[in-house]
């Protein structure tokens, strides 16, 4: 009995060992750039590029830049995206097929040449991918000369390894905002924008504030043509004259305080929320400098105002340039 028993152990053990062999040694993780929901297993030598979303190698002058569009794009693009098609954009095709990505996904994978305009003879990868809730376009370029480095079958494991993650971590979007925040004041973040942030006091990610104080810091190309006092005035009302949501509206001051980070203009206003009809307060913060401006826009209750405020302040004064 125990003979039999001691046969079946080895015999399990026997073909989980087989089992073990039969799978990679090695499988790789995707690579997300940042600020990138799209991934992929690059091939070695190729890392994520600081100037564009994809990867590169700038030694071999390799390239691989991605795309992600709205998951109804795919249909459309399948429908202009074939040999004849690229063949316009000065892309011979030489091979065309329909591949399987990770997680069920699917995907079209375009191989070929192309010259480029300074007479660089190119090898071109181009692929569209359907993934869970978006679409990618993925182009991946090299010189011929360069298969050496980056062969063919390479190339393409790298790109049918092509994957979404669920969302950018919060943390991975701010560290692309050209600003930084050294000092939140226990106010918490809920969404970042291109070259925008908005932070909010409480359980809810929305930017109502008839509930919950709201505060917005960005930054944007322009200002006003003078420094003069006056100049800056004028552009601060006129830009918060635009801000949609509110009603009887009343700026009751303005200012040009200065920070330790320079001058910066200061507006306070009053109004009621359009929705509910709740009495709120608003200040907006502008501080410009180098054909640019920072602007900060808090907006709560005014019951709630008294604990806002010095919060909106603590941020604002802990706005760093990177």
């Amino acid at each position: 009995m125990a003979r039999r028993v001691t046969l079946r152990l080895l015999h399990a053990a026997l073909v989980a060992a087989a089992a073990t062999l039969a799978l990679p040694a090695f499988a790789a993780d995707p690579v997300f750039p940042v600020g990138s929901r799209l991934g992929l297993v690059p091939p070695e030598g190729l890392t994520p590029s600081e100037a564009f979303r994809g990867f590169e190698d700038r030694t071999n002058q390799v390239a691989v830049i991605m795309l992600d569009m709205p998951p109804q794009a795919y249909g459309d693009m399948a429908k202009v995206m074939t040999p004849e098609g690229l063949k316009k954009q000065g892309i011979a095709v030489e091979k065309r097929e329909t591949v399987s990505l990770p997680g069920g996904n699917k995907g079209i994978l375009f191989v070929g040449r192309q010259t480029g305009q300074d007479g660089l003879k190119l090898r071109k990868f181009i692929l569209l991918g359907a993934l869970k809730d978006t679409t990618a376009l993925v182009t991946a370029m090299l010189p011929e000369d360069a298969r050496n480095v980056y062969p063919d079958d390479a190339m393409r494991s790298a790109l049918v390894s092509l994957t979404a993650r669920d969302a950018v971590p919060l943390s991975e979007q701010m560290s692309l905002l050209p600003f930084k925040l050294d000092d939140t004041a226990q106010l918490r973040v809920f969404r970042v924008e291109p070259n925008t942030i908005f932070l909010t006091e409480g359980p809810k990610d929305s930017i109502d504030t008839d509930e919950q104080p709201l505060l917005v810091v960005s930054a944007s190309p322009g200002g006003p043509s003078s420094d003069a006092a006056q100049a800056r005035d004028v552009f601060a009302r006129n830009l918060f004259s635009g801000l949609p949501g509110y009603k009887d509206v009343r700026v009751v001051g303005t200012d040009i305080i200065r920070l330790e980070a320079g001058q910066t203009h200061q507006l306070l206003a009053e109004a009621k929320d359009a929705k509910s009809g709740a009495d709120v307060k608003l200040v907006q913060w502008l501080r410009f400098g180098n054909g640019a401006f920072v602007r900060v826009l808090g907006i709560a209750r005014s019951d709630a105002w008294p604990q806002a405020f010095p919060q909106f302040r603590t941020v604002r004064d802990a706005i760093a340039a990177r």
